[in-house]
């Protein structure tokens, strides 16, 4: 209990004049004051830090939507650098401003209570603003606007915000993406995306080790010192697990990504679906098995004969089952050096 004498009110009196502005009520910010005179010594003069004030109102007893809202005042009033950084394309995190710093702090506490309030909407909306004042680092920001976009359901921000970094070497994101590939009932996409995770990551079998019951426990878990363990790769995979909580805890999700690990996926379908996410129509325009046939692409693509590698999977009689693929296309196709499978 903090002991109310003259001292207090004075520093008290200042705190309300210089930083009340942050917050939704006098009580609040007497609160917030309270646990940060704690802190400090006695006759230690209390400068109060941007960090100060975010650690104070996150540990403090205000109810959740209380601290938001004390937080968004916080960001409010103090996100200038991050404005600045946006405009002029720096990175925030070079700045000699330790405040600077600071404002990224405010503005990644108040997007993770959004988070755990379900108000996605604001949550995205600072996790980019972040991600855009500092585009060199916070990559745990970046799996974290892969979960925000999964629970929005957005396919075009989600495969926009994917294609600015390299996915393919993250756990967080495939697991993600195999996510709302299942959400999207996309289920050769889920399978095909779990399937690299297991190509980059073989603890991802961990998670299916012990059954639904027990994948809690792996989240939370640690290692330890097993021996032969690849502790980075361990842990990354932990990592991305926990940011995938709340879908692998559930059990619809967590059934069909076992499912998936469990099973290998069929080379043709494997092809088919990387055919359908990276190549374009002008693409198959400059490929030389479809010379001759530019203006009938749009069978290519509705049948998802892609390329040479996913055609060369098909039997010629599976090819003259495909709507679109006649005799003649198939000539074609022979004459420009594909071999199809052998009966």
């Amino acid at each position: 209990m903090v002991k109310r004498d003259r001292e207090f009110d004075i520093l008290l009196k200042e705190f309300l004049k210089t930083e009340g502005k942050n917050f939704p009520s006098k009580e609040e910010a007497t609160e917030v004051f309270e646990r940060i005179y704690n802190l400090v010594e006695e006759n230690y003069e209390i400068d109060v830090s941007l960090s100060d004030l975010v650690d104070a109102i996150d540990e403090g007893d205000m109810s959740i939507v209380d601290k938001i809202s004390a937080l968004r005042e916080l960001h409010e009033g103090n996100r200038d650098a991050l404005d600045r950084a946006v405009e002029l394309e720096e990175d925030i995190m070079y700045s000699d401003n330790d405040e600077d710093a600071e404002q990224m702090i405010i503005a990644d506490v108040l997007a993770e209570y959004y988070s755990k309030a379900g108000m996605n909407e604001e949550a995205a909306k600072l996790y980019e603003l972040m991600l855009m004042a500092n585009p060199t680092d916070f990559h745990e920001v970046i799996d974290l606007l892969t979960l925000i976009y999964v629970r929005l359901d957005r396919e075009n921000l989600l495969m926009d915000h994917i294609d600015c970094f390299d996915y393919e070497d993250s756990e967080a994101t495939l697991l993600l993406l195999s996510i709302f590939s299942i959400n999207q009932e996309k289920f050769d996409e889920a399978h095909y995306y779990m399937t690299k995770l297991k190509k980059l990551n073989k603890y991802v079998g961990d998670i299916f080790k012990g059954g639904f019951n027990k994948v809690l426990d792996y989240i939370i878990g640690n290692p330890g010192n097993a021996k032969g363990i690849n502790k980075e790769k361990y842990f990354e995979m932990t990592f991305s697990a926990g940011i995938a909580k709340e879908y692998l805890t559930n059990k619809y999700h967590y059934e069909w990504l076992e499912k998936f690990y469990r099973e290998e996926i069929e080379r043709r379908v494997y092809l088919i679906v990387e055919g359908r996410l990276n190549i374009s129509k002008e693409m198959m325009k400059e490929d030389p098995i479809f010379k001759g046939m530019e203006k009938q692409l749009n069978k290519f693509i509705d049948a998802e004969l892609y390329n040479k590698e996913i055609i060369e999977c098909y039997t010629e009689k599976e090819l003259k089952k495909l709507e679109g693929i006649g005799v003649g296309i198939i000539k074609k196709l022979q004459d420009n050096g594909v071999e199809f499978k052998e009966d």
